[in-house]
């Protein structure tokens, strides 16, 4: 593991304190999770765009056409 000395303002530092208190965890632990959450969110958008730039409508239109016309399956009406 690695250790990393970090500065927060003030500000910052009394709400990470108040928030990891609430959460009944480390000032230490709430910034890995904090950082983690971070991670994990960047890199679903980095996800979602590569898929994004992908997307062919035609391709889309064509899938939608092939599906049959019939009533909703018991239960998926609205």
């Amino acid at each position: 593991m690695k250790t990393l000395q970090l500065r927060l303002p003030e500000n910052v530092h009394s709400r990470v304190a108040r928030l990891s208190r609430e959460e009944k965890v480390s000032i230490n632990q709430f910034i890995v999770t904090s950082v983690s959450n971070e991670i994990v969110r960047e890199e679903t958008r980095d996800f979602f765009r590569k898929a994004a730039s992908r997307f062919d409508p035609k391709a889309f239109a064509d899938a939608l056409a092939a599906v049959p016309d019939a009533p909703p399956a018991e239960g998926d009406g609205l």
